[in-house]
């Protein structure tokens, strides 16, 4: 699925005349604190029912807002996203956050990738609990002009009334688990089970570093 769609058609003159497509990409930005099957399900729905050939997971360096208390280091979970990347085809891990500074926000990330790829076509994929903070974001005029949104439901229907005016959204009916990191890392802390709750690839990672999150 990866690369760029190539394709040939016949010219005037009978030649063979070769036109590129741009490479559409859906980019799945999030802490990984640490990835979970969420993350891995998604970006498999995504990749098998739309037109995104690759997903790239983004792993934050630091947070905008002030989450950062519970953050593993940032080598940890780009190591925990790759080894899902590893086993998933379709699936890319981009550590491009840790070179755009202290902290940056989803405009300064997006620039830089279109900037660095400019024969792609990214779209940011998001949950509909997100859809009400997107006004908030930095510059969200201009990241709105930049590329599309696709949304994922989390556990309701989306209403059209509730999507930014402005914005290119394609709502996806798609609900998930109810799986949080915030979750997983409460269980790992308490000593619970979360086998079922993670890839079996981030699985392995926190069992051969057991310091993580406790």
């Amino acid at each position: 699925r990866a690369g760029q769609d190539t394709s040939q058609e016949a010219g005037s003159d009978g030649s063979r005349e070769v036109s590129t497509a741009a490479r559409k990409v859906g980019i799945l930005g999030g802490s990984f604190n640490p990835p979970h099957i969420c993350h891995l399900l998604a970006s498999r729905y995504l990749l098998e029912t739309t037109d995104l050939e690759e997903i790239w997971w983004l792993p934050v360096h630091r947070h905008a807002f002030d989450k950062d208390r519970s953050l593993a280091p940032f080598g940890d979970r780009v190591a925990m996203c790759e080894a899902v990347a590893e086993q998933t085809e379709g699936i890319r891990v981009d550590s491009i956050e840790s070179e755009l500074g202290e902290r940056s926000w989803t405009i300064d990330t997006v620039c830089a990738l279109r900037s660095r790829h400019p024969g792609v076509e990214f779209s940011w994929v998001i949950g509909s609990d997100l859809l009400g903070e997107l006004h908030r974001w930095s510059r969200w005029e201009e990241l709105r002009a930049s590329l599309s949104f696709v949304v994922l439901g989390r556990g309701e229907e989306v209403d059209a009334v509730s999507l930014p005016a402005g914005g290119r959204f394609e709502v996806r009916d798609f609900q998930l688990p109810d799986v949080s990191s915030t979750g997983v890392r409460d269980r790992i802390r308490d000593g619970v089970d979360f086998r079922h709750l993670v890839p079996a690839a981030v699985f392995d990672y926190l069992c051969a570093h057991p310091t993580l999150y406790r």
